[in-house]
């Protein structure tokens, strides 16, 4: 039962107060100086707006396990019946994505679009994850001997590889005569 008359608390003051026994512990790297483990626990919350209830959401908890913890918090609309550790996996891929679309940004162009259709911006997106997983694939395969790829030799190596659509002059003008229409 939820009582509508408490007031929330703030995700620190519910940190600091969970048992020892509800924390997970997880070894997430090897680090420099040795293996870099923190410890999870969650929660499930609703979420709250100027003192209204709003959502139910996964508040994933990450602690250090120092004398003196340090926090981290994250939010999750995963299923009510998702386990602890399928959400500290996926806090951990959280890393590996933001360091694709990283590297996508600077090195292959993602941030470069200017674009007024959602599929326009759709395509562009697709083009350069295909080109990273590319690039990514071939430093796998490769190992030491990976050449230095630019983007105009990658986007040649991609026409090569992907199947291009032949088009007709018939077909060509009616794709013309669709984009004014579209654009008009």
């Amino acid at each position: 039962m939820v009582d509508l008359d408490s007031k929330p608390i703030s995700v620190d003051a519910l940190a600091e107060n969970i048992n020892d026994y509800f924390w997970y512990r997880r070894k997430v790297s090897e680090g420099t100086k040795g293996p870099i483990v923190y410890e999870y626990t969650r929660r499930r919350i609703i979420l709250s707006m100027a003192g209204l209830p709003q959502k139910t959401v996964w508040l994933l908890i990450q602690r250090t396990l120092d004398d003196e913890p340090q926090y981290s918090f994250f939010i999750s609309n995963a299923a009510a019946s998702t386990r602890l550790k399928t959400l500290v996996w996926l806090n951990g891929l959280r890393w590996a994505i933001e360091q694709c679309f990283e590297e996508t940004k600077s090195e292959l162009g993602m941030d470069h679009y200017e674009l007024r259709k959602f599929t326009g911006w759709h395509h562009h997106m697709l083009t350069c994850m295909l080109a990273h997983f590319f690039l990514w694939h071939l430093k796998i395969r490769l190992g030491e001997k990976v050449p230095f790829i630019t983007l105009p030799q990658l986007r040649v190596l991609i026409r090569v590889i992907l199947p291009m659509k032949r088009h007709t002059l018939e077909t060509l003008i009616e794709q013309i005569v669709w984009m004014q229409n579209r654009n008009h």
